[in-house]
Order: structure tokens, then sequence, then C-alpha cells
């Protein structure tokens, strides 16, 4: 399955331009329409923009339901919430309808129920979703993500995706899982990922999609971005250390107390353009600590604890920089500050996966 988030479905577009599906309860107003005097029956669902069989739906998504005796439906239900259609789009064999938001999808019957005038009948059809991520480092430099929601039970495939077909830069890298629950799904990021959406697979046919992850902007992932320098005063650095390391290669920092890593960019970054800034550190020794401040120190340090042995992702909003205002429009520079001041004749740190968001 090829994954692009511009894929073009003319027909599809059309046929949904003449009707869409909102909470309000009138949705539920349905006339009565003639036609054969049985209870209805399904044979199929598929999900509508390929308009391939599915036995699990996503929530929000639109589903095209085949059968008969829909002459006369009147109600869709998924897992006891009920679903809007458009009668006026509904033939005796065929309706459309979307996933309700707020239907659960764990720990449930996983029935889909049509009811017309003659009768009901339900079909198995469970539901997925992705709600959030969490990420984390093993303790051997690997990098995971934990995918939150479900129902994940029939994992099939976990695919990280960069790039559209459109533009000719698509990516498709697929993760090794390493956990499935119901309700999360445990990866390994493939090597060389900065930005992607993650696509979860399922054997019942339904692929669901995260919010994005990685940076928006990298400086360093393995290798500096060849638009940015380094320099430092106090001390010595490593661009190709490799343990520790969360890929192939991290920044080794070896620093004199209160002496500082520099990264400046070849072209001024935009300050409001980004929210925040992102870093792994790596420490060495127990209570050791870390500034990091904005253009050549005229905004606040932010102070960092890092933990000995042990990579941690820091998130840093770019408010916290300026908390009381003055923010630039430009970022100039960027420093670490060895700062954890117990004398130490000499300090050591380690720097990957380094960029904005």
């Amino acid at each position: 399955m090829k994954f692009s988030r511009n894929t073009k479905f003319p027909f599809l577009f059309l046929l949904l331009a003449v009707f869409s599906f909102t909470s309000c309860e009138s949705d539920f107003d349905v006339e009565e329409i003639e036609g054969g005097s049985q209870p209805p029956v399904i044979t199929s669902v598929s999900e509508a923009r390929e308009d391939v069989p599915v036995t699990q739906g996503v929530l929000e998504n639109t589903y095209i339901i085949r059968g008969k005796n829909f002459a006369s439906l009147t109600e869709i239900w998924f897992n006891g919430v009920r679903a809007s259609f458009n009668p006026a789009l509904t033939t005796d064999e065929l309706t459309f309808t979307s996933v309700p938001r707020e239907a659960p999808y764990v720990g449930q019957e996983n029935t889909l129920r049509l009811v017309n005038l003659h009768g009901e009948t339900t079909y198995d059809f469970s539901l997925l979703t992705i709600e959030d991520f969490t990420e984390a480092t093993t303790t051997e430099g690997i990098k995971t993500v934990t995918l939150i929601g479900g129902d994940f039970s029939e994992t099939s495939k976990v695919t990280f995706v960069s790039g559209t077909a459109e533009e000719g830069n698509l990516v498709e890298s697929e993760a090794e899982i390493l956990s499935v629950s119901e309700t999360q799904v445990t990866v390994k990021v493939p090597d060389g990922i900065e930005q992607a959406y993650i696509y979860l697979e399922t054997a019942r046919g339904a692929v669901a999609q995260s919010d994005s992850y990685g940076f928006s902007y990298s400086i360093f992932i393995d290798a500096l971005n060849a638009d940015w320098e380094m320099s430092q005063w106090g001390g010595t650095f490593d661009v190709e250390n490799t343990d520790p390391a969360l890929g192939q290669y991290s920044i080794a920092s070896y620093r004199e107390g209160w002496s500082g890593l520099t990264f400046t960019p070849g072209t001024n970054i935009s300050y409001t353009g980004y929210q925040a800034l992102t870093v792994s550190l790596y420490g060495t020794v127990e209570g050791q600590m870390v500034n990091v401040v904005l253009n050549d120190f005229d905004s606040s340090p932010v102070q960092l604890k890092l933990i000995s042995g042990q990579w941690t992702k820091y998130v840093i909003p770019l408010r916290d920089f300026y908390p009381t205002g003055g923010a630039p429009a430009l970022i100039t520079r960027i420093d670490f500050q060895e700062s954890t001041n117990t004398g130490l004749p000499q300090y050591i740190f380690y720097v990957d996966d380094f960029g904005f968001l």
C-alpha cells in the first residue's frame, strides 16, 4: 500500500461534497422511504477513499456499506454510538456513513448495527484510532515510539512515511514492531527518520495515521545540518561519537567548568517560525547541569538537569528564553554551556537529535 497524505480521489470528493456528516440531533431525522419488507443485510464495508473491503474502521473516516434492503434505512450504530448518514445518497443496496469520533474502540463487542423499517442486523466490525504517541530511548540507545489508542490487537505493520508521491519525495520506512497490546504498540524508529507520519495497519484492513513525528527543522541527527557551523570555548568536541549515540553518531562535548558548545546557522532562523527547541542530552556525572541560551546570551538561560548514563529528551518552548518579553525576530546562535559548578576539571555530555519543532 502506498501512503500519501495528498492522494486525489475526484469521484469521492465530488460525492462527499453533496453531503456532510455532523453531530446535530437533526441528522437522525429520517423520512420513511418505500423499499422492501425485510430487515437490512450487510454484505461488505469499504473504506471510501479506496473502496477496498475492510472489517475494521478508523474513527471519523467515511465508509461505504453494501448489502440490501437499505431503502428504508433509519439508523446506523458503531459500538452503541449512533452515526449519521444521508438518505438522499442511500439506495437499496448501498449507503455512506462516517464512524463517530466518540465511538468506543476497546473492550467492545465490535458491532456495526443497521436498522430499517422492518428490522435490524449486526455485523462484526471493530474500530481503530491513534490518540497519541510517546518517545523513549532504550539503555542501548535505540529510539522507540509507543502508539496509544486501539484496537491494536491485530496490528500487522507500522510505517513511517515522509513526503508525498505528488512532490516526488515519498519515503516509506517500515518499523520493527517490539510489542503489541489492545491499547499500545511499541516500535523501533527506523534509521534516518527526521520527520514523518506514522501509519499503523491491521490485519482487518484498517490504516490509522498519527500526528507528525520528529522535527520541523533538524540541526543534528547523525550529522550536523550542512547549513550550520559549530564552535566552542574551553573544551573540545567530536561530531562522530558512536557510543553513546541515538543513531550512528552523536556529539561528544568535553568541557571545562562554564565553557560551552556553540551552533550558528548560515542563514538566520525565524524566531516566530517554530514553537520549541528540542534536544536529547546524555549526562556522565550526578547532578550535571547544562544551560541552553540563544543569540550570544541575550536570552535567559534555560537550565537542564542531565541524567547520568541515560539519554533524556528535552522540549523547550522558545518563549521560555524570553519570559519577560523582548524576543528577537531571528535566531542567530545557540549555546550549550556547562553549568554543573562542582569543581571538576572536566565535564562530559553528549548531544543528539537536536532541532526545532
